[in-house]
């Protein structure tokens, strides 16, 4: 990403939910101010609550340089995204925050070039005039007669009309999946009808695997997480635990079709947040998806449902988030 924002010569349109100011938050501040002073065009939307501790005075170094830094303030609704586009011509977008301690953790990102950056212009456009960008940035007309022979497309959520796309996207994978399906994702607790999609999904004689983190970076979620994975285990799911953290989220279905983007299998990434996924059949990115997984699985200790203990608070909290998960979000 710092490499292609040094090769950037015409734009640079950042999109972050946490850019902390820390080593890593100040390389690419590095970058962006030196794009900048090369006229390359820069705007950089941030969460206000997951980057509010970069500081004001970077912010102010960037806007007194030229370029546009926004800030996305949407009371409940969060900014999650981290997308990077160059040029309008390669993006990058995943799971990874930008901060010295999340190059410690296990995560997915993906380069992409070709048509499908055509479409995350035009996300990054609609996000950066919700966050009161005054320039048009892209067309706006997308071209459905190139998208529709593509092995790779991008999807968002939660902006726009856009509200529900990966429910859309989770139901119909759930309801045409065959053989399996595999998850990965650092925080579980999903929403009502997440588990009985999966639950019908097993019936019907799907193998369904979930990979999560032994420990997270929140003490209250790893009680959630084997909550809820007690909860489907307890359904038919493989539940693994790995050593460290896995931030990454991804989808396997069928291993024959991948996912890798910024939504957790969470009601926040469901029902809240503004999420980005891309969605892909290209045969060697499934294939390096799947290898990626099973090498996860080798280090992951599967999770045996019955023989776990809980912290005293882990039980009202996971309570209420099953009865939360009951509300028509």
């Amino acid at each position: 990403m710092l490499s292609a924002i040094a090769k950037a010569t015409k734009s640079v349109y950042f999109e972050m939910y946490i850019l902390d100011d820390d080593s890593k938050g100040v390389e690419f501040f590095n970058a962006l101010h030196a794009a900048v002073k090369r006229n390359v065009r820069v705007i950089v939307i941030l969460d206000v609550v997951g980057s509010y501790d970069f500081l004001s005075n970077a912010v102010s170094r960037l806007r007194e340089v030229g370029a546009e830094v926004l800030f996305a303030s949407f009371f409940w609704k969060r900014l999650h995204r981290k997308v990077l586009i160059t040029d309008e011509k390669i993006a990058f977008i995943g799971g990874v925050n930008v901060g010295k301690k999340y190059a410690r953790w296990k995560d997915l990102q993906v380069e992409i070039t070709g048509h499908t950056v055509e479409s995350i212009t035009r996300s990054f456009a609609r996000v950066y005039k919700r966050c009161g960008g005054a320039h048009v940035l892209a067309d706006m007309n997308p071209r459905y007669d190139r998208l529709k022979k593509a092995k790779l497309w991008f999807v968002d959520h939660g902006i726009g009309k856009r509200q529900h796309e990966f429910r859309k996207y989770y139901e119909e994978r759930l309801v045409s999946a065959r053989e399996s399906i595999v998850f990965v994702t650092p925080y579980l607790f999903p929403p009502r009808w997440f588990i009985a999609r999966l639950h019908q999904a097993m019936l019907r004689g799907v193998s369904v695997e979930i990979i999560l983190p032994q420990y997270t970076d929140h003490i209250f979620v790893n009680g959630i997480n084997r909550s809820f994975a007690s909860c489907l285990s307890g359904l038919g799911a493989k539940c693994y635990f790995m050593e460290g953290m896995n931030h990454a989220k991804a989808v396997l279905v069928d291993r024959r079709e991948g996912a890798i983007g910024s939504q957790n299998l969470d009601m926040l990434s469901f029902d809240w947040n503004i999420e980005a996924g891309v969605f892909f059949h290209e045969p060697h990115m499934v294939h390096e998806l799947a290898s990626i997984i099973d090498g996860w699985k080798k280090e992951a200790a599967a999770f045996h449902h019955g023989k776990i203990s809980f912290h005293w608070y882990d039980i009202p909290i996971a309570f209420f988030l099953r009865l939360f998960g009951f509300l028509p979000l």
